[in-house]
């Protein structure tokens, strides 16, 4: 292409979107016909004799663009807070949890196998703070149990 071609096809392209822009900006007329139909035109002489009332329309304020994004983003900020909000809450509970945990093993440790801690399951069991480890309640077997266990290593 040589470069007055391309100079007239970049004018015509110019020409071509100033005519568009100016067409969008296209003014309507409103009338009312003998029948009493209420009709819209961009051309004043199709209203014949009827009398013939200029439409203006407003443009979309700019903010009215501006609010969907304004939107999206404040949506992204409230879902983020409450990311955050949820991490620190499961957190939180992991920590209550271990706590939780480490309380239970500052317990007495029934695993060891000597007369303190045999004693010292036989006095919970029979208070009823020691449970099965499948959360079974403790029954009569368990209790008489218990009570010879008591009988025996607590001295």
């Amino acid at each position: 292409m040589t470069r007055t071609t391309l100079q007239h096809s970049l004018q015509a392209a110019c020409l071509a979107l100033l005519f568009a822009a100016s067409a969008s900006h296209a003014e309507i007329y409103k009338w009312v016909d003998a029948n009493g139909k209420t009709h819209y035109s961009e051309k004043k002489d199709d209203a014949g004799k009827a009398k013939v009332e200029q439409v203006k329309i407003k443009p979309p304020p700019e903010s009215a663009n501006a609010a969907p994004a304004q939107n999206w983003q404040d949506k992204e900020i409230e879902f983020r807070k409450r990311q955050i909000e949820k991490q620190e809450a499961d957190a939180k509970a992991a920590k209550a949890a271990k706590a939780s945990a480490a309380k239970q093993s500052e317990a007495t440790d029934y695993r060891n196998d000597n007369d303190v801690s045999r004693c010292a399951l036989a006095k919970d069991i029979l208070s009823g703070k020691a449970v099965h480890g499948n959360g079974a309640k403790t029954d009569a077997n368990d209790r008489a149990i218990a009570e010879r266990d008591k009988s025996t290593f607590c001295r």
